[in-house]
């Protein structure tokens, strides 16, 4: 344990952009209150993970981090909160010295520094640095989906829509401005939904663009039938990222009917079609579920087809994971394991190939970049993100950390995209 003059606390998020806007919220909580914050493997007084349940594959690696923080140390305060602890307190109680809930989250800070205060270490006392080398901020928005899908069981455990009021989040994006923050990411569970009662999603990013000091803006994630003319058109605005993250889950329209999303294959090609319009050049990057209950062969195949020439930068593919609670657990016809990890496979394919073709294209024409950190200490070798989400690597002698600057993407290897500066 360390001295009562620098508490420690160890911060890690599995999951959504949205999981990664509280987990920075928690970070300033902390820091504001006297806390040191560390990564989640450095040593701490305390480790809290804000916890993610949309698949089974992620409620495990919840639990495997858990267990690895008490092998590892024993004498430190455990804390999970966020969606894990809604679905499945019972199993993280053995786990845990403290769950929070997502309706308690805001009182998180304030139970860790009891805690700690009752082990005799006073979280009010050290002074630390704020947000150093830091350079993108994830900023809440908005939070739970009234539309739930079949697969999905977020809507249980975030449930009821909830915009944040337009002035506490152009307070926050300022705030995050001063911190030196150059990249601001607004996101929540369903931000193409937002509105306040007086402004919709256009009308909070208009108003976010009008803040002096703003460098550059990405938006999370939207659905197609988000997509109004009105949002489209402040991508004239050089600063708004040019990258949309746009969900498929399938190329199938009996799948997508069963999966209840609120758009068609047409409907979303006309998405594509509208964005790339609007935007050229626009990164677009998707969500494929594989497997859904009583997908069939030629269904596959036809979200297989659309996935080839939709052109996408990214995709994410996610084998169809069963939560109990969701009306998909109960349809029939479930996929065999088997044959999932097949589709998977093949998916994986078109995804590479989709790409490494976006990459490509980029070859040798000007990108705006945001340095980010460097690979290795000492390596000399930076990392960032370019407005269209391209990961660039580049050879420095000085510091790059937090600076925007336009590049050249000059070739490609195993280990990036490497750019002429």
């Amino acid at each position: 344990m360390y001295t009562v003059t620098t508490p420690r606390i160890a911060l890690h998020a599995l999951g959504c952009k949205l999981n990664q806007a509280e987990l920075q919220e928690l970070t300033i909580g902390f820091e504001s209150r006297g806390f040191q914050v560390v990564g989640p493997r450095d040593e701490a007084d305390a480790y809290l993970i804000n916890t993610c349940t949309v698949t089974a594959e992620a409620d495990r690696k919840v639990r495997q981090w858990l267990r690895m923080v008490r092998r590892s140390h024993p004498r430190a305060l455990v804390v999970a909160c966020g969606c894990g602890v809604e679905r499945a307190r019972a199993q993280l109680e053995p786990l845990a010295d403290l769950l929070v809930s997502n309706r308690e989250k805001g009182t998180t800070v304030g139970l860790v520094a009891s805690r700690l205060e009752a082990r005799r270490v006073d979280p009010q006392v050290a002074e630390v640095p704020r947000h150093a080398g830091r350079a993108r901020s994830f900023v809440k928005v908005q939070e739970g989906c009234a539309t739930p899908c079949t697969y999905c069981i977020v809507p249980y455990v975030r449930n009821g829509e909830q915009s944040l009021p337009a002035e506490a989040v152009l307070s926050t994006v300022s705030g995050r401005i001063r911190d030196g923050y150059k990249e601001i990411i607004l996101t929540g569970t369903k931000i193409g939904e937002y509105y306040d009662g007086r402004l919709n999603l256009a009308g909070l990013v208009q108003q976010v663009l009008l803040l002096p000091g703003l460098a550059r803006l990405r938006l999370s994630s939207v659905q197609p039938q988000e997509l109004s003319g009105e949002l489209l058109s402040l991508w004239s605005d050089r600063r708004l990222c040019g990258h949309l993250h746009l969900s498929l889950q399938s190329g199938s329209r009996t799948v997508l009917e069963r999966m209840q999303r609120q758009y068609d294959p047409a409907e979303y090609a006309d998405a594509l079609t509208r964005i790339r319009t609007a935007v050229p050049g626009v990164a677009i990057t998707t969500d494929v579920i594989v497997g859904f209950p009583g997908e069939s062969q030629s269904e596959f195949e036809e979200s297989v087809s659309f996935c080839e020439t939709a052109g996408f930068a990214r995709i994410h593919i996610f084998p169809y994971s069963r939560r109990q609670g969701t009306p998909a657990a109960e349809m029939p016809g479930q996929v065999p394991p088997r044959t999932v990890r097949q589709r998977v496979a093949c998916m994986e394919e078109i995804a590479s190939r989709s790409r490494a073709a976006y990459e490509a294209s980029w070859l040798g024409r000007s990108v705006q970049v945001l340095w980010e950190e460097e690979t290795s200490p000492g390596s000399g070798v930076f990392a960032g993100t370019s407005g269209n989400y391209l990961r660039l690597l580049c050879q420095s002698d000085s510091p790059l950390q937090n600076t925007l600057e336009e590049v050249i993407p000059e070739r490609v290897d195993s280990h990036g995209i490497w750019v002429r500066r």
